[in-house]
């Protein structure tokens, strides 16, 4: 969940696909941007206590000063709040009703960035149709015909940004991350290139667990087979169930609500508390 987040600050916000107030859509780029932040800190206060946004890093004293705070950080990476493309309202609309009835537990929090997880706002994306062709240069994931904008800063600190597009199923790839998330890069002669493909149900022939099916891992004999629970052997983190990392060869279970802890990657909830050195919880109100 976290992954998607630090990608979408980097990406000029993956999650900024907004939502807004329960009136009228906004019609504009900046006013949408003013509404998704309204809309996302309100969603978060509703959502999560105080205790669990001070976990996570959001010191916001009430939802009005999140927004203040999370608008101003998207239109710095949105290019003003200006998108280059055509707004569609009702797809605006439907984002709005979508990140209102988001599930608590999939907020995310990392400071005063904020998000849900694109599979519950699936109408976020659509919000604005993009102008800006693959390689073009964007401001944010809407400016673009197609997928995302991303965000490069080089050794000298010189930033660029462009439209990069993931490979849907029958384009080529040279590895599983040219292709969309749902893929696999079938390459038969590794390292020559190959073509994105649906990833592999269970019991199917595998060359690694991003190879197989989300909820799947590629076992010792190279089949496609379900993720180890606690206890289990494991060689990485994909061989184990989600809630677990491999620790040691074995599966463990992550540290639940009050378990202690030194780092984020040791918590389900992916906040671990500076003052008390436990594991945050997630967000369970609302």
């Amino acid at each position: 969940m976290f992954a998607t987040l630090l990608s979408a600050v980097a990406v000029a916000i993956s999650a900024v696909p907004g939502c807004g107030d329960d009136e009228t859509p906004a019609q504009t780029g900046s006013d949408f941007l003013s509404s998704y932040a309204k809309a996302l800190c309100d969603r978060t206060f509703t959502c999560c206590d105080a205790a669990t946004r001070a976990a996570h890093g959001l010191d916001a004293s009430s939802a009005d000063a999140c927004a203040s705070q999370l608008e101003a950080i998207l239109v710095a990476v949105s290019s003003g709040g200006e998108v280059k493309g055509t707004f569609v309202p009702e797809k605006a609309e439907a984002c709005l009703a979508e990140l209102d009835a988001a599930p608590c537990a999939e907020i995310q929090i990392l400071d005063v960035l904020l998000g849900v997880d694109a599979k519950f706002t699936p109408s976020c994306r659509e919000a604005w149709d993009g102008s800006v062709p693959e390689g073009g240069t964007c401001g944010n994931n809407w400016d673009c015909v197609r997928d995302h904008c991303v965000h490069t800063v080089d050794a000298s600190g010189q930033a660029t940004s462009a439209c990069r597009a993931t490979a849907v199923a029958g384009e080529p790839c040279s590895s599983r991350f040219d292709c969309d998330e749902a893929l696999r890069c079938d390459q038969p002669s590794p390292p020559d290139a190959g073509t994105c493909a649906p990833r592999i149900a269970m019991g199917g022939s595998c060359n690694g667990s991003l190879d197989c099916e989300e909820e799947l891992r590629c076992s010792q004999d190279g089949t496609c087979q379900t993720r180890e629970q606690a206890g289990g052997p494991c060689a990485s983190d994909q061989d184990c169930a989600a809630g677990m990392a491999c620790e040691g060869a074995t599966c463990a279970l992550l540290g639940a609500a009050g378990a202690p802890c030194s780092a984020d990657s040791d918590c389900a909830s992916f906040a671990c508390a500076d003052a008390t050195g436990t594991c945050a919880d997630v967000c369970k109100g609302g």
